[in-house]
């Protein structure tokens, strides 16, 4: 559902906190009266094992394979996660971009099996483009995963998304799985998955073709027009090898990905008959990763890891089909190189030692007039200390990044090293502790740098080369209480937390997604504070789930007193936002039910009414239901049909997450999916 919430935004906004205290005065009142009696009895602490036990828990993670309907893409699973923004330009071909706690998307690290997904062009990973088949799980760390062997980019990453997937197990030794969906946009979206066990081998091969034509009606002042220009086509190829030798685990991924999609652009007024947007947009993206993991004993392991990734982007703009657009037929290409090497010592049970060393190779190729090719070699370490007692951990990292760039200019006529060095060293330390069997709590301090990237340095529609890195100064705890019964359990999460962002470098959207705008606006000061509650319910074979979340979150800028801006709210950050999702099973029955709701935000650093954007609540349900059938020829495992249907925006009223780009209304999907 997407709904307008009307009336006094002070008394709306004293109504949403009024209502989360009481809430939380409440379970917490329940909470200290069923743990009163044993409240003054601390657990003994014992010595546990560095490598099972993480100094801090993810703030959010989703087991796909726990549902049998997950949502379709990353994007729509980590939009539901407590003080995430995913800024999303509408329909299925739109960019879907991630940002935790005003950090912005580009401190965010995405990463798949622990190699981060990258993009020096311009740091903007579209998760659009990662479908959620094939994923196990998804998690969000508002700092970092903390475990053993991590790349050095994991340390550096000022929040991190990780996508992971597992290890095949088929009783027969091979299996798949084939599904298709289709619906409103004359949506076609069929997937194939399977595995086959060759000895000590498993391999996987998987493949998905996506089509949508982008066509949904939206309100324009006083009439309705149907969005054009938003359809997208794509193919998706993946084919990944598991093997376990003893004491390791190797693993590689080869992923092909291709895309042809239009760019709508911003509703608004013009002259009448002209096409609101003709850009159009090719992809090609290819990578190979692969990882190597290995106990050579019981003290000492060492993870290698490499990646090659091929990005290919051709944009243009078709001025014969609109003749009001600046004629553009621009070709970029992306390469990037990455190894890396993590080693881990355990100096003694309850202490280990980790060092990794990251070594990147980037380059950018255009045919754009007056565009440099930029290259960029960057080296990035990281040494960490860990400490485990059963209900003490504590972490302490300090990471270095440097970055060298090159770039040959068509005036300068070769290659330029002026201010080609940018580096940064970035110390962090975390600290867990569970004082009572119902009490948990982690707090971590941490800094992190953002380098410039090379649409923010070079690009000649955008670029900004006199911008400066971006600094983070990042402060957050985390407490949980929990409760616990025959049949249910709860848990309530509250994590205040507080940034700090010299220099910040701001994204602003002009009249295309391609083009932006790059500017630093000096500082910005970030608090907030994530409230979660999780109830659990079993009895027999019904279950039922229940999550609220809440964010509080002020993102003020602080760059000029004698600014306009100054102390008002950063664009497209809301004051006061949330989620609720309510999952009941029965049987083999699934029924879910997802609300989204986010507070008035503004397009602008000048919190001005004309840049005022109306705050919003989307509500989705899906049913499911879960067939047995005999197993196929012989096989001992059965085969299953999952039978799937789901509705978005049941309540078809309009909304924009960013300014001039309308989502689409009420649309709805049926998917079949058939499990050997």
């Amino acid at each position: 559902m997407v709904r307008n919430v009307r009336g006094n935004p002070r008394r709306i906004r004293s109504l949403v906190v009024l209502r989360a205290i009481l809430t939380t005065v409440v379970l917490l009142f329940s909470l200290a009266s069923a743990y009163g009696d044993e409240a003054d009895t601390l657990r003994s602490s014992r010595v546990v094992s560095v490598k099972s036990y993480p100094v801090v828990k993810p703030a959010e993670t989703v087991r796909l394979d726990d549902f049998p309907a997950p949502p379709e893409m990353v994007a729509d699973v980590i939009r539901r996660f407590t003080g995430v923004q995913v800024k999303d330009y509408g329909g299925a071909g739109g960019l879907k971009t991630v940002n935790v706690r005003s950090l912005g998307s580009e401190h965010v690290g995405i990463f798949i099996d622990g190699i981060k997904i990258d993009n020096a062009q311009n740091m903007q990973v579209d998760l659009g483009r990662f479908s959620t088949r094939g994923i196990s799980s998804v998690a969000l760390y508002n700092s970092r995963k903390s475990s053993r062997m991590q790349t050095a980019a994991e340390y550096s990453a000022g929040a991190s998304v990780h996508l992971d997937t597992d290890r095949p197990r088929h009783r027969d030794g091979c299996g798949g799985v084939f599904r298709l969906r289709g619906g409103s946009f004359a949506s076609v979206n069929p997937s194939l998955q399977w595995d086959h066990e060759l000895g000590p081998v498993t391999l996987r091969a998987s493949a998905e073709f996506l089509y949508n034509n982008g066509k949904y009606k939206y309100p324009f002042f006083d009439t309705t027009l149907v969005r054009e220009n938003g359809d997208i086509r794509s193919l998706r190829l993946e084919t990944q090898l598991f093997a376990a030798p003893r004491g390791g685990d190797i693993r590689l991924r080869i992923y092909a990905y291709g895309s042809e999609r239009g760019f709508p652009g911003p509703v608004i007024r013009r002259a009448m008959g002209f096409p609101l947007s003709a850009e159009r947009q090719a992809d090609q993206n290819f990578f190979v990763q692969g990882s190597w993991t290995q106990d050579w004993g019981e003290r000492y392991s060492t993870a290698l890891r490499l990646k090659y990734a091929n990005d290919y982007i051709h944009y243009n703009t078709h001025p014969e089909n609109n003749p009001m657009a600046l004629p553009y037929d621009l070709h970029y290409r992306q390469q990037s190189a990455f190894l890396s090497l993590s080693q881990s010592v355990l100096i003694a049970e309850s202490f280990a030692i980790d060092l990794a060393a990251d070594v990147q190779r980037n380059s950018l190729d255009s045919d754009a007039g007056q565009f440099v090719t930029p290259r960029r070699t960057t080296a990035n370490g990281a040494l960490s200390a860990r400490f485990s007692l059963e209900d003490f951990r504590a972490e302490a990292n300090i990471s270095y990044i440097g970055a060298w760039d090159r770039f040959k200019t068509p005036d300068a006529g070769g290659w330029s090293m002026k201010d080609s060095f940018r580096g940064a060293w970035m110390p962090s330390i975390s600290v867990y502790a569970a004082p009572a069997k119902w009490l948990e709590a982690d707090l971590f301090a941490k800094y992190t740098c953002r380098l410039p990237s090379f649409n923010d340095l070079y690009y000649s529609l955008i670029g900004n080369s006199a911008l400066k890195p971006e600094y983070a100064a990042q402060f957050g705890a985390d407490v949980s209480l929990s409760a616990e019964t025959a049949h249910w359990n709860g848990i309530l999460r509250l994590s205040p937390y507080y940034n700090r962002v010299t220099n910040k470098i701001l994204a602003i959207p002009t009249a295309s997604q391609f083009r932006w705008s790059m500017l630093n606006i000096g500082k910005a000061d970030i608090t907030g504070l994530d409230v979660k509650i999780e109830n659990n319910f079993t009895a027999g074979q019904f279950n039922a789930q229940l999550t609220l979340r809440y964010t509080l979150q002020k993102a003020l800028n602080l760059s000029d007193q004698e600014s306009i801006s100054w102390k008002n709210q950063l664009p497209y950050i809301p004051l006061h936002s949330g989620s609720a999702d309510l999952t009941l099973g029965w049987r083999k029955w699934q029924l879910g039910w997802n609300t989204i709701l986010n507070g008035k935000r503004w397009s602008n650093s000048a919190n001005l009414d004309e840049f005022l954007l109306a705050p919003w609540s989307v509500t989705d349900i899906s049913l499911s239901k879960t067939f047995s059938l005999k197993p196929f020829r012989g096989r001992s495992a059965p085969s299953e049909i999952t039978v799937s249907a789901n509705c978005n925006n049941i309540f078809n009223c309009r909304y924009e997450i960013v300014k001039g780009y309308p989502m689409p209304g009420v649309n709805a999907f049926l998917s079949v999916e058939y499990r050997l």
